[in-house]
């Protein structure tokens, strides 16, 4: 600003004591416009516009360089500080900051200088707006890398989030099917234990075969859900799948419920995701009903039609076994849902006449297939 102030006639001439303190005083502001930046701009503003009143170049000089030089060494001061404005405020502000302090400097240049000035005052007001514009750019980019870091976040967020819904989905499902059957046996063995003592010890031989089994069940979880344990997709216990339906089933009867089993159609092959949802579905809606209508016989329809894969279990809601019925959470139905809209498909648990108690859920066959490697992996 020193420069400009010097060689603004065309000649180096040493500026006067006033166009020295001007100079001074709109260069003062600059070095608070890291922390005050809407104050700075004010200042430098008010400066430069004293220079443009009192101490323009005469129009005789001026018209050496075309008028170029009469308000120098305004606007460089403003300029300076519209764009530390621009790159720190919200972008929107810093444009009707530094559009505002450009315009004063203008309106002032108009007011009070010739009309041979104002190409010179065009020029000032758009080196304004083009110190205003640079600083917004930064802003741009700043916002642009601040929302993609949010972004960033909310998508880490999110995966973290249902990765726990995940493993809570597959350890409510394990522990709560082999628990509920353990239950069972033992309310089995306790009433047997004084009446018929070898069919108690059947009993109770169940209790460890599901407490063993849901041991392993827990251990293939945790092993499926664990990607740096250091062992091979090979090495890991098999994603349950339709395939074990019958051993499903057959774990139920023997904790003395009645399962009675349908299967309609010709299977076709599933992916992982959806072969496992069909399982976990007919699984939970077998530990439901036992749980909460013991004693009732319990329908398991699986209709495997062209488009779709229908299950349906059905029980009754007229109880027939003294026992209470288990309190529940509604975390099973959750859970139910959650899996047949990851697999593409719906799920609706209702009352239907009977009276009795319906899970139906549809898994889509475009959906359920997958890729080749799925469909020639997976058991049906």
């Amino acid at each position: 600003m020193l420069t400009t102030a010097w060689v603004r006639t065309g000649e180096t001439v040493g500026p006067g004591a006033a166009l020295l303190t001007l100079t001074l005083a709109a260069w003062a502001p600059l070095l608070i416009q890291t922390y005050r930046p809407v104050l700075a701009l004010a200042g430098t503003v008010l400066a430069d516009a004293c220079i443009i009143t009192f101490l323009s170049v005469p129009p005789s000089v001026a018209e050496l360089s075309i008028g170029m030089g009469a308000r120098q060494p305004a606007p460089i001061a403003t300029v300076i500080a519209a764009y530390t404005l621009a790159s720190r405020v919200p972008l929107r502000f810093g444009w009707i900051a530094g559009t505002s302090a450009g315009a004063i400097l203008f309106v002032v240049s108009v007011l009070t200088g010739p009309s041979e000035f104002l190409l010179a005052d065009l020029v000032m007001f758009y080196l304004v707006l083009t110190g205003t514009g640079i600083g917004s750019l930064v802003t741009v980019r700043r916002e642009r890398a601040r929302r993609l870091e949010v972004s960033r976040a909310e998508l880490t967020d999110r995966a973290v989030l249902d990765e726990r819904l995940r493993i809570a989905r597959e350890l409510h499902d394990v522990l709560a099917h082999n628990l509920t059957l353990v239950n069972a046996q033992a309310g089995v063995a306790e009433y047997l234990l004084r009446t018929d003592p070898d069919a108690a010890a059947t009993a109770l031989q169940d209790i460890t075969n599901h407490t063993t089994r849901a041991i392993e069940d827990l251990q293939a979880t945790i092993g499926l859900l664990r990607h740096d344990d250091g062992t091979t997709a090979g090495a890991r216990a098999p994603t349950p799948g339709l395939a074990r339906l019958d051993d499903l089933v057959g774990s139920f009867r023997s904790a003395g419920t009645t399962v009675d089993l349908t299967t309609d159609g010709v299977p076709w092959p599933l992916s992982e995701i959806a072969d496992l949802a069909a399982y976990r579905i007919v699984q939970e809606s077998l530990t439901n009903a036992t749980k909460h209508a013991p004693g009732v016989t319990i329908l398991v329809g699986v209709r495997w039609s062209a488009t779709v894969l229908e299950l349906m279990v059905t029980n009754s809601l007229l109880r027939t076994d003294a026992r209470p019925p288990a309190p529940g959470t509604g975390h099973g139905l959750i859970g139910m849902r959650e899996r047949a809209s990851a697999a593409g498909g719906t799920l609706v648990a209702t009352a239907i006449p009977g009276p009795s108690f319906q899970v139906h859920a549809t898994l889509p066959r475009d959906v359920a297939r997958g890729d080749g490697s799925d469909a020639e992996g997976s058991s049906s």
